[in-house]
């Protein structure tokens, strides 16, 4: 898995590498005078493309998780419509809390969705069992990816999504309030705490938790307890285990580490911890008053619109140290989403144009540029942010890990339900020892 791993991200580095110096080609047209206006001025915006005569305009639907992106999103699927004038895209964005149940039950009901996102892994497998999704092995677009990238995200054998994006999940800090405090990045789990503590001694918010959300407080555990577990348990086979009724949590020590790392988390985040969303810890960051924020790369388009010198300047990222042994705190890095077509669109030809489109140069970098996440399209550009520099070292050692893989042959989402449990926690209305039992009740009423 790591030589697998390492050679993804080795890929997409070596894409960094040789684009750097490239340049945009968004004047590339069919010919037609580009700029062009009636009243003799000119202008950088592209003629539209002509219809084919013999093109019907169609409509496809387009639903995905990003959400917290949903302008950048907007904007790739201008490029495209305007490349495309028959196909129109109607986008539909929806929260990631809400996606999978939405996506279900339109699918269920007969309500078909064009073209979906998918995360790689379970979910897949679980839409692909249900016959939801076309098979897109062997299509053209496919050779923009490197083909360890696509064995990563096949389900059985057989490419039935394709890889959109990828990137790493660690830990923004304010580098302003680290020097003005003279404190060091955190290469430990303790050490990170230590330095939380004099943040909140400065009478600053050391974590910025909107844990209202669900899935950012699920996004830590899911990444905190399986690290933990396969790498500092040596458990790695705990969760396929969990599957089978071999394994408890009361079996697993990382399950208590967890706990208590969430409460030390907790116990230094903002107020009101479990009231603020995601776009509320965004909005702090921004202002320049949190040390630090455990996330992947997502708000940074948001936080570069509203804190360009923050953005520029005073923002650092490093690997969240899951542990306290420095050797085993790689950088996380972990695809995000990923692109199907449903095997009952009426408009399949339509929505594999925009998937070949998503999957050229041109469509891998508008990705990076509005969305500022890597893409895997081979040769795209991966110019994000000043900060994500600083992880440079990780990518060019190779020291990432992606901590979802040792999730990948269990279909339990145990993560929402530790979720709920270890809130009651927090409010000292149980123990660590309840909110492990309570995880082994759990799994031992819903997963016969």
């Amino acid at each position: 898995m790591k030589k697998r791993m390492a050679l993804v991200l080795c890929t997409l580095m070596f894409a960094l590498s040789i684009t750097a110096c490239g340049t945009s080609d968004n004047n590339a047209n069919t010919g037609n005078a580009a700029g062009g206006t009636n009243d003799g001025k000119t202008t950088n915006e592209p003629a539209p493309a002509e219809p084919a005569k013999d093109e019907e305009p169609v409509t496809i639907s387009f639903m995905h998780f990003k959400s917290d992106v949903t302008d950048g999103v907007q904007k790739i699927v201008d490029q495209f419509e305007s490349e495309n004038p028959t196909i129109k895209v109607d986008v539909q964005p929806v929260k990631y809390d809400d996606y999978y149940t939405v996506l279900k039950t339109k699918m269920a009901g007969g309500d078909v969705v064009d073209v979906f996102t998918l995360n790689s892994g379970a979910q897949t497998k679980l839409f692909v069992d249900g016959g939801y999704v076309e098979d897109l092995s062997g299509k053209d677009f496919l050779s923009n990816f490197d083909e360890s990238v696509l064995k990563s995200q096949a389900t059985d054998g057989k490419n039935y999504i394709m890889p959109l994006n990828a990137g790493p999940i660690a830990v923004f800090y304010n580098k302003k309030i680290f020097t003005d405090l003279g404190l060091q990045v955190p290469r430990t789990f303790d050490a990170m705490i230590e330095a939380g503590k004099k943040i909140k001694a400065a009478g600053k918010t050391a974590f910025a938790l909107g844990w209202k959300d669900q899935w950012t407080l699920g996004m830590w555990v899911g990444r905190d307890l399986p690290s933990n577990t396969a790498l500092v348990a040596n458990q790695p086979d705990f969760f396929e285990k969990l599957e089978t009724g071999a394994a408890k949590f009361a079996d697993n020590p990382a399950a208590k580490t967890t706990i208590e790392h969430a409460k030390q988390l907790y116990d230094l985040g903002n107020k009101d911890q479990l009231g603020v969303d995601y776009n509320g810890i965004v909005d702090l960051f921004a202002k320049g008053e949190v040390g630090m924020m455990y996330m992947g790369t997502w708000p940074l388009a948001d936080i570069q619109k509203k804190n360009p010198d923050l953005y520029n300047n005073s923002i650092g990222y490093f690997p969240y140290p899951f542990s306290n042994d420095e050797s085993l705190n790689k950088l996380e890095f972990n695809p995000d989403a990923s692109l199907a077509v449903s095997s009952n669109s009426p408009h399949k030809e339509a929505a594999l144009k925009f998937l070949a489109f998503m999957a050229s140069k041109e469509g891998g970098d508008a990705w990076v540029k509005n969305i500022n996440s890597l893409s895997y399209v081979k040769g795209s550009s991966t110019d994000i942010a000043p900060a994500v520099n600083d992880l440079k070292p990780y990518f060019d050692k190779g020291e990432m890990y992606d901590s979802q893989s040792y999730l990948a042959k269990t279909s339990i989402d145990w993560g929402s339900q530790f979720v709920q449990v270890v809130q009651n926690y927090f409010f000292g209305k149980s123990t660590e020892d309840e909110v492990i039992k309570a995880m082994d009740n759990w799994v031992a009423k819903n997963h016969k």
